[in-house]
């Protein structure tokens, strides 16, 4: 075997095995290598290579899982995901749950109002994956190098071919994404989107009388809600969808890098009409703390800013400081390890 058939088959072997789970991984790598290498001394690398066909479909045989909604190359992550974002949602109508529990007593309404919002976010989590990685698919975003490709090949190769020089090489170490950095994010921010849409009072000063829960003080301007969500859940729906592609593609690409940048655009701008264009704090809140708590603030305290508009500023430049950040390492990280085409 010369070593380009040999790196064609460990290419080979890498896409199907990362697609399965790991302790079936390292026996389905030697299983494949030992027949790859048979069925190539008789009919050559590519021809036995082309036999087994494309390896995500090969994977799926493995796994011998069903396949609707969405197919077998991209099931995984969607699977994944779906318990991500589904534990996030429970762990934020939860939250919601217990502190009306503590502050309220009409139990009754407490529990409808829990089932109410559980349901309507398991309902929205689930659509709302399953419509991304339908459109993920769709776009053939983890394949786009087929394009590329098929650009320098002669002939009218159909898209729905698979040829064994389509396999991208295994990628540098430095240059694949785990999945534990992102997953972090992905919690937090269908934690926060939860509580923003169905308990976003929880966000201030709570007032108690002799021990009982009167009232909370809302940081955020609960009468233009209405106004203020959209631009709040359109912003984390570019930073998910970041998060969300990075995972899909498992590597830093161009489809990363060209995520990361139009993602960071509209976090950018959207923070700045939620913060500069919309009165997202309440305007009443420093005052209502004055006339319940008899707060005048100290020196150095940030409430203090509060009202001036200069709050706003700081936590818009932290926003940007952090939307560049992130920015900058993807820039770098596909630049020096990356591949130049999608994955």
């Amino acid at each position: 075997m010369t070593e380009a058939d040999r790196e064609l088959m460990l290419r080979y072997i890498y896409q199907v095995v990362r697609r399965l789970a790991k302790d079936q991984r390292e026996e389905t790598a030697r299983e494949l290598e030992e027949l790859i290498t048979d069925m190539a001394e008789q009919k050559g690398m590519e021809e036995a290579l082309k036999e087994l066909g494309d390896p995500a479909v090969f994977a799926g045989k493995y796994r011998e899982e069903p396949r609707w909604v969405i197919g077998p190359e991209y099931y995984e992550d969607y699977l994944w995901l779906l318990k991500v974002v589904l534990g996030a949602v429970a762990v934020s109508v939860a939250v919601s749950g217990v502190v009306q529990g503590l502050l309220q007593e009409d139990g009754i309404q407490i529990l409808t109002d829990t089932v109410s919002s559980a349901v309507m976010g398991a309902v929205s989590a689930v659509g709302a994956v399953t419509i991304l990685f339908m459109i993920l698919e769709k776009r053939r975003i983890r394949v786009d190098f087929r394009k590329e490709f098929e650009e320098t090949v002669k002939g009218s190769m159909k898209r729905t071919d698979w040829i064994p020089k389509l396999l991208p090489p295994v990628p540098d170490s430095k240059a694949v994404i785990k999945r534990s950095d992102y997953a972090v994010n992905l919690v937090f921010e269908a934690l926060l989107a939860g509580l923003m849409i169905f308990a976003p009072w929880l966000f201030g000063a709570y007032v108690f009388e002799e021990g009982t829960f009167v009232r909370t003080i809302p940081i955020l301007n609960l009468e233009q809600w209405n106004l203020i969500l959209p631009v709040l859940l359109i912003s984390l729906a570019a930073s998910f969808a970041d998060d969300v592609v990075r995972l899909v593609c498992g590597r830093y690409c161009q489809t990363v890098l060209v995520v990361c940048l139009v993602c960071g655009a509209i976090q950018a701008v959207f923070a700045g009409i939620m913060l500069k264009a919309l009165p997202f704090f309440n305007p009443d809140f420093t005052r209502e703390l004055r006339t319940e708590f008899g707060w005048e603030g100290t020196k150095g305290d940030l409430l203090r800013l509060y009202g001036s508009g200069r709050l706003e500023t700081l936590l818009l430049l932290v926003i940007l400081a952090c939307i560049l950040c992130e920015m900058g390492i993807t820039v770098y990280k596909t630049v020096r390890y990356g591949e130049k085409t999608a994955h």
